[in-house]
């Protein structure tokens, strides 16, 4: 009894093989026809519209194309019998070239309307070259336009008109009667639809049960395998600010210790205090690594104290010369002594322009120049970085500030994690930051800050 009672129960929750099948089997049976009918019938009610357009039509305009050119003709005619001018039937002359064009393209679609338009085609080319015959064998100029089998030429036209009119009344005949078909057709659709709906809505609530028992079982597992992943991600953005925010400083320090040997006294000082202000720099971004995790969820936590913008350059114009220098690029800065304070964190500014001008050297070839410019802007304090670069292509302009997205698009170096840490620093300061490509080639960064209101 132990042993029979588990059995009717999973018996109860699962349902058969064969339940199954054949429930897969129907309902894959009424969606292919579901899919599958409306698209013969369209493709048959699509191909007698086509023949219409890319047929019957346009041999339609040929024969009113050849209709047109012979009354030109016969016009020219006429004017010849009455005046007797041979330059009327010069004139003639010059209009067979493009009523023998009209003929040529309606042979294009006579026979591919129908085989049955061969001959009525054929005997409107006989027409034609007895028409024109009789022409050429003109006698008595004055009665040349009557005696030139011109109306029996019309009249092969009309009728191949006629046979073209029924043509195109027929085809739009069984269009109407296949919309017609397809509209019942539809209705009967749309009930096998319902009943493969049913049959799916049965499988999923008899798959359910089973559904379930693996998810409880496999729920462990998955928040283990969840964890882990978030880990990894963690990690992998750590690694990622790791190299990307300390290359700079560390750059700073190699160049300037090369450089310290050979200067004088007092620039081997000014090397040394750029060493130390980089290793500061770094030491800083090792504490505050945990913060770009932070910016995916909202701002970076920084300090709210007074700072002077134009301190704040120089120190990172001083920083970035020897890097400059050693990529033959021109560093140029523009500073306004008369700016305004504003509040926030000096180093996180350092850090938001150091990224900025570093992905501008990487975009600046050797003989550029890259400029930092910083000044008073209504009120606030707008600071710009351009270079000359090849510029930024418009569809990766809304991408730049996605984080790792140099990762996944390697081939726009200074677009990845970089920038997304800027603009996390930059509206921690209630600022706004935005990039265009210049007129003249390159692009530029521009951050506005607010300006302190001042003291008094």
């Amino acid at each position: 009894m132990s042993d029979a009672t588990p059995a009717r129960g999973r018996n109860r929750r699962h349902p058969s093989f064969a339940s199954l099948v054949a429930a897969t089997i129907a309902a894959v049976v009424s969606l292919v026809a579901l899919v599958l009918l409306p698209f013969l019938v369209g493709r048959q009610t699509e191909r007698y519209r086509l023949e219409n357009e890319r047929h019957a039509e346009p041999a339609r305009e040929a024969l009113n194309d050849l209709n047109y050119r012979l009354s030109q003709q016969i016009a020219a005619l006429t004017r010849a019998a009455v005046t007797r001018d041979e330059r009327h039937l010069e004139h003639f002359t010059t209009l067979v070239p493009p009523q023998q064009a009209a003929v040529k393209k309606l042979a294009v679609h006579v026979g591919s309307i129908n085989p049955e338009f061969d001959a009525a085609f054929a005997d409107l080319q006989q027409r034609l070259a007895a028409w024109r015959g009789a022409v050429e064998r003109r006698v008595d100029m004055q009665r040349l336009p009557y005696d030139s089998n011109y109306p029996a030429l019309i009249e092969t036209i009309h009728r191949l008109d006629t046979s073209i009119t029924v043509y195109q009344s027929t085809r739009r005949q069984r269009v109407g009667a296949l919309a017609r078909m397809q509209f019942r057709v539809t209705l009967i659709l749309v009930l096998l639809a319902a009943v493969a709906a049913g049959l799916f809505i049965w499988i999923v609530r008899r798959l359910r049960a089973t559904a379930l028992l693996l998810a409880e079982e496999s729920a462990a597992r998955q928040v283990a395998l969840e964890r882990e992943q978030e880990l990894v991600r963690i990690r992998d953005e750590i690694l990622g600010v790791v190299s990307h925010d300390l290359r700079s400083p560390l750059t700073t320090i190699a160049l300037s210790a090369q450089l310290v040997p050979g200067s004088p006294g007092h620039e081997q000082n000014e090397h040394v205090q750029t060493i130390v202000a980089a290793t500061r720099r770094m030491e800083r971004l090792i504490h505050d690594l945990l913060d770009v995790t932070r910016a995916e969820q909202g701002r970076l936590s920084i300090r709210r104290d007074p700072v002077d913008p134009a301190a704040v350059v120089r120190d990172v114009v001083a920083s970035h010369g020897p890097i400059a220098a050693s990529k033959q690029i021109t560093f140029e800065a523009s500073v306004d002594d008369a700016l305004p304070q504003v509040r926030g964190d000096g180093d996180r500014l350092a850090q938001a322009l150091t990224n900025l001008i570093g992905n501008a050297f990487k975009f600046t070839p050797a003989g550029g120049v890259v400029r930092l410019a910083v000044a008073r802007w209504n009120g606030n304090v707008r600071i710009e970085v351009s270079d000359s670069g090849p510029g930024i292509a418009p569809g990766d302009l809304p991408h730049l500030f996605e984080p790792f997205w140099q990762a996944k698009k390697t081939a726009h170096l200074g677009a990845g994690l970089g920038l997304k840490i800027t603009r996390a620093i930059v509206e921690a300061h209630d600022g706004t930051i935005e990039v265009a490509n210049l007129p003249g080639g390159g692009a530029c960064f521009r951050i506005e800050l607010p300006a302190m209101p001042p003291a008094g």
